[in-house]
């Protein structure tokens, strides 16, 4: 099996975060998630009668569960099949999902995107919310690319780019999920500090792009520039990894999910409503940078979510 967190184009931010992050005060370790979950990217993964797996969590794969999945099955893209017994909940995005009549969802099926359906005798126990997008409305999107002037270009980008997103955000709430942990709880207690840090933040770091870029023909202006792009990158992915999982756990609480996922699946289903609420005109722009904002801010006030107010004079 092949997992994400193997994967070496990842080494680089790996390297970074370990030299960034510390161990934090005692507020950050009161958080002990589970680190059993494993993403996979398989063609196909099937849970056969009389077996039983924790987890399945896919990107484009065709997932078939006979068995039994005791917690949740997350999925985007590809297709799943669902004869069996989930544990608790079914989350797709843009999947093809058929629930057969012998199914039982013990919580929730949300299906966004893709389509839905439901044999007779299906048992799901709590709610089924479905936002559905049909085959013309699909090709609509790619072909003529209703969001953006530019069509189709724009749009490959923003998927390219949420594809990547993705796997960043997996990789960094996989691997330091207290400290993501600590600084989404406090873009819900500190936001309007953590926004302003972060205009702050953003502000003074453009300064310092344009003072390196009139250096750059100065021997100190390359390794100033080099060093600004990996500061900022550090600061957008914890951020946004931060970011991701309190949208995340807030879009579900609002769906009605009591018992919410594994941070890194949270986090993940965030990050893609948080993209496609971007596609939006003029609205999805500004949201977007209301999200940069607090994303640079909680990193910086929280030091990558290790204390309560860096800034703090106590």
């Amino acid at each position: 099996m092949r997992t994400l967190l193997s994967n070496n184009k990842l080494r680089f931010v790996t390297l970074i975060f370990a030299l960034l992050i510390v161990s934090g005060p005692g507020q950050a370790d009161r958080f002990k998630p589970d680190l059993s979950d494993r993403p996979e990217v398989r063609r196909e993964i099937t849970v056969a009668k009389g077996q039983s797996q924790k987890n399945v969590m896919t990107f484009n794969s065709r997932v078939v569960v006979e068995g039994q999945v005791r917690e949740n099955v997350v999925t985007f893209g590809g297709e799943v099949l669902i004869s069996g017994e989930v544990g608790k909940s079914v989350i797709c995005f843009g999947s093809r999902v058929v629930i057969k009549s012998t199914a039982v969802i013990s919580e929730d099926l949300v299906v966004l995107g893709g389509s839905l359906e439901k044999e007779p005798g299906c048992t799901i126990r709590q709610d089924t919310v479905f936002i559905p997008t049909g085959a013309k409305f699909t090709r609509e999107v790619f072909l003529k690319g209703i969001f953006f002037q530019l069509g189709t270009i724009i749009l490959a980008l923003k998927l390219i780019s949420l594809f990547f997103g993705l796997l960043l955000t997996i990789f960094v709430a996989g691997l330091f999920p207290r400290q993501v942990y600590f600084a989404a709880g406090k873009i819900r207690t500190d936001f309007w500090p953590i926004l302003g840090t972060g205009f702050l933040a953003i502000i003074i770091y453009l300064g310092l792009i344009m003072l390196s870029a009139l250096l750059i023909f100065v021997i100190i202006g390359i390794p100033l520039l080099i060093l600004l792009m990996m500061v900022g990158t550090v600061l957008k992915v914890f951020g946004g990894t931060a970011f991701s999982y309190f949208f995340g756990e807030s879009f579900l609480r609002a769906l009605g999910v009591k018992k919410m996922p594994s941070i890194i699946w949270t986090a993940a289903i965030g990050l893609v409503v948080v993209a496609f609420l971007g596609l939006i005109p003029v609205a999805g722009l500004l949201f977007s940078l209301v999200v940069s904002l607090v994303g640079w801010g909680v990193a910086l006030r929280t030091r990558f979510g290790t204390l309560d107010n860096w800034f703090s004079r106590n």
